[in-house]
């Protein structure tokens, strides 16, 4: 057990450590301290993976410390998104779990406040974990992909966007300030759909007129909300409001064709395709990867909906 004396000896910038919140085979999100002749040393650095025998050791000890700069990070939040995902960014299993539990946190806010309040800085460290994790991974799709759940909630469906979209746009070279606009539309898409009777949504037989009608007011409802969450951003308010727009002009709301769909919407209209046709939805069973790119490249019915190029590349990613 290595033990590193420090130089700080002040017991107020210490807290209690409570043992419970250590797991084995996950690494020490912070520093851990004993108390040693009135002063404070280290036993555990941070990133140090807790074995058995260690996580042994460490339940022996009368007390552990933490410095009180890390107390946030005893629990996982989106103040500590950031430090949890460096620590895991080798555990592709982990990494995703911990991105579904801020994505649910946050979309449970939202969903229970009557004011349509998103936590926007919530948002910005979720789109950041991402980006930090795409670029540290070359292969970040294909690994995390097995760990993905198959449901059609909106957190979920909301998170796997932003995944494929950061992915793609990455291979398509966009800076990082396109990369924290594109991740941005992507996680909050959907938003709109808040206003929409959930017995539509969850609906088996097939949507009446007036129920279709209903379900795409639901990007004019997005962009609503961001505007009310003070997002004005024209890149990221034109991707959520044409997300559902087609290449062949088949699309909504405005029925725009080809060149007239920005790219940013383009990217979303993929990846937004690509998740409903993966995952389980209340009128079928999920495709696999390979079924569902299939389909949309060539099946009759889809193939003249997207960017072609934007497609093959986005094929790429699961190579």
């Amino acid at each position: 057990m290595k033990v590193i004396k420090t130089k700080l000896n002040y017991s107020n910038s210490y807290i209690v450590l409570d043992i419970n919140l250590l797991k084995i085979d996950c690494v020490a999100p912070f520093d851990i301290f004993i108390k040693k002749d009135d002063d404070f040393v280290i036993i555990i650095e941070a990133g140090t993976l807790i074995s058995e025998s260690l996580y042994t050791k460490l339940k022996n000890q009368e007390s552990l410390y933490i410095s009180k700069k890390d107390e946030d990070k005893q629990i996982l939040s989106c103040e500590s998104l950031k430090h949890y995902i460096r620590h895991n960014r080798d555990n592709p299993q982990k990494r995703v779990m911990i991105l579904y539990k801020i994505s649910e946190q946050l979309f449970d806010i939202y969903a229970t406040n009557k004011d349509n309040i998103i936590h926007l800085e919530c948002v910005e460290l979720i789109i950041k974990s991402i980006i930090y994790l795409i670029k540290y991974d070359e292969k970040f799709l294909k690994n995390t992909m097995p760990y993905f759940e198959n449901d059609h909630v909106l957190y979920s469906h909301s998170l796997h966007v932003a995944m494929y979209a950061l992915s793609l746009a990455n291979m398509l070279k966009f800076n990082d300030d396109d990369l924290l606009k594109i991740g941005v539309a992507a996680l909050l898409h959907d938003v709109g759909l808040k206003k929409i009777d959930e017995a539509i949504i969850q609906k088996e037989a097939q949507l009446t007129q007036e129920e279709m009608k209903l379900i795409q007011k639901h990007s004019q409802y997005s962009v609503d909300i961001l505007n009310q969450n003070k997002i004005h951003d024209p890149y990221i308010i034109n991707a959520v409001m044409h997300h559902h727009e087609r290449f062949d002009g088949s699309g909504y709301p405005n029925q725009l064709t080809g060149d007239e769909i920005s790219n940013f919407a383009s990217i979303l209209a993929i990846c937004d395709v690509f998740d409903a046709l993966t995952n389980n939805r209340p009128h079928r069973q999920n495709y696999t990867t390979f079924n569902a790119l299939k389909m949309m490249m060539r099946d009759p019915d889809m193939v003249n909906k997207f960017n072609q190029k934007y497609l093959n590349i986005f094929l790429k990613s699961f190579l």
